[in-house]
């Protein structure tokens, strides 16, 4: 079985209104073609907002609910509609986080001391339109975590907005509160599907941005969702969707894809259970003390336990048993989907990072031992079919260098090859791939380990680049600044080419072009074939051995 990382006065002021009896025809015509002008008040599904401006006109909203509280019989429940509240609801303190695991062990990307409540279905939106007609394109991040942990409001609009988007960002369910399948959910479904809670939520904020986003000075029309490791996860998840279609314009995933074999809702593989019965051994695990094994049982269990209970086994953490093929979120494999052209025919900007297994080696050490035999067990369990030949690619004669070669397969495995594999499976469709390869190490404390390490980028391209303790220098800056252009350039027009920027080609699998974005910046070809080529065989006589 592959094995995956632990890994915020009314809505708008009244248009003027002509009186057919006035002597003053001209202005009244005038003041009836105004815009409508976004102020810190704004109407939205469910009532009306308070947010606030700051002094660089910054109008910022946070908390917003985008569903109902998913609580009592809501858990585990597709996202319901938002609960309508009276007067104006303050919007300036972002909502709670989703329950999650709090690490406070000073781990790499260890986090701890939020406020964390099952009832955390909010995003923010941050905007410095003017008035409504100002129709600027929308960002839509989707926050990284493993699925597991994060949330939306940890990311900040300041330098993205200022480059002419208005940014949204989104909280969903994680773990098993976010993905579980259970028979019982099936039955209670209208589609007959359960599992996917999470990337249900996604949807359901996307479909508040259409809904809603024109109140911020948005383009409900040029909407670009993002987001970095299992938010780039669930990019390809939400391309992959027929639910998405008409949300989403354009795609950027950083660090992340789901082309791996996937667990299937109602049918076991060769190398993974059906979803619904793992998620039966999950309710049985959270409803063991009490007299009665059921879903119903399952929903009154304190949100407090089930976290206890998630956290008790690895086994209901698993990265690959959460988003699933349910046959309605994702009705097929993500990889057969994109292979035979049926994901949302939108551009993507995608990649990953040079250095990505750096900063995890710390996770898997307890598990898997150190040096050589360390290295050979994780090589086992994550590349089995092909084990044989990972030393070709993968040399680890010594201890030194066995650690080298762990964080390159588990870079390449969970990161580089899926954004090839969505890079080249975009010849499908008509929309080009602009596929990069980051390489600038961050300057934090031990840069020289780390190097471009899994979640850099993040700060490049939000531009805070002081991110996980860095202390930047000129260079930072620079970098930032043409990334965090790069990105808005693509919301805008759907391609990262834009005056004083490098010319970045499409990819395409004849020429396997890149753009490497740090220590050489500019376009390059065939990264890494031969890892790709190993990563490749392996999968696919995986997927082989499960039909068998």
């Amino acid at each position: 079985m592959l094995f995956r990382s632990l890994i915020s006065v009314s809505m708008v002021f009244f248009l003027g209104c002509t009186d057919s009896q006035t002597s003053e025809p001209a202005e009244s015509t005038e003041a009836a073609a105004l815009p409508n002008t976004i102020d810190a008040s704004v109407a939205v599904t469910g009532g009306q907002l308070l947010g606030f401006v700051d002094e660089d006109d910054l109008k910022q909203f946070h908390g917003i609910p985008f569903a109902a509280p998913p609580i009592g019989n809501l858990r585990w429940a597709p996202p319901a509609a938002v609960v309508p509240w009276e007067g104006e609801r303050a919007a300036t303190e972002p909502g709670a986080a989703c329950m999650q695991p709090q690490d406070d062990s000073g781990s790499f990307y260890g986090r701890s001391g939020f406020a964390m409540d099952e009832d955390c279905l909010f995003l923010n939106v941050w905007t410095r339109a003017k008035t409504e007609s100002d129709k600027l394109p929308v960002m839509v991040w989707i926050h990284g975590g493993a699925l597991v942990t994060g949330s939306g409001n940890i990311y900040a609009g300041e330098s993205l907005t200022a480059k002419g988007v208005v940014l949204v960002t989104v909280n969903y369910r994680l773990g098993r509160f976010g993905f579980l399948a259970h028979p019982e959910l099936t039955a209670e479904s209208a589609k007959n599907a359960s599992g996917n809670q999470g990337l249900r939520d996604q949807i359901a904020a996307l479909q508040w941005v259409q809904q809603n986003i024109a109140r911020f000075g948005g383009d409900p029309d040029k909407v670009t969702i993002f987001g970095e490791s299992a938010g780039s996860f669930s990019m390809s998840l939400l391309q992959a969707s027929p639910l998405t279609r008409g949300l989403i314009d354009g795609v950027i995933g950083q660090s992340g894809g789901a082309f791996q074999p996937m667990w299937f809702r109602d049918k076991a593989t060769s190398y993974a259970a059906s979803a619904e019965q793992d998620g039966d051994t999950f309710i049985q695990a959270l409803t063991a003390d009490g007299s009665e094994v059921s879903l119903d049982a399952a929903r009154n269990v304190p949100a407090e336990q089930v976290l206890e209970v998630i956290q008790s086994n690895p086994a209901f953490s698993n990265y690959d048993a959460l988003a699933i093929v349910d046959g309605d979120v994702i009705p097929d494999e993500v990889a057969t989907i994109f292979s035979e052209g049926r994901q949302i025919d939108v551009p993507v900007l995608i990649g990953s990072n040079a250095n990505e297994g750096s900063t995890f080696l710390e996770y898997f050490t307890p598990i898997f031992g150190q040096g050589q035999a360390g290295f050979n067990g994780f090589a086992a369990v994550t590349l089995p079919e092909t084990v044989d030949s990972i030393g070709v690619h993968y040399p680890s004669e010594s201890d030194q260098t066995a650690e080298a070669a762990w964080a390159d397969l588990f870079s390449d495995v969970l990161f580089a090859y899926p954004m090839r594999t969505w890079a080249r499976n975009m010849e499908t469709v008509e929309s080009d791939a602009y596929l990069y390869f980051f390489t600038w190490a961050p300057p934090v404390e031990n840069t020289e380990k780390y190097g471009a390490f899994h979640a850099g980028e993040i700060g490049y391209v939000f531009g805070d680049v002081t991110q996980f303790g860095a202390t930047p220098a000129a260079a930072d800056h620079q970098l930032s600044d043409m990334m965090s252009s790069m990105w808005t350039q693509f919301a805008k027009t759907g391609t990262p080419n834009g005056l004083g920027l490098p010319q970045w080609q499409a990819y395409s699998s004849d020429t396997e072009v890149y753009m490497e974005l740090g220590v050489n910046t500019g376009m390059h070809s065939k990264l890494r074939m031969g890892q790709m080529a190993l990563i490749e065989t392996s999968w696919a006589q995986r997927r082989e051995n499960s039909t068998q």
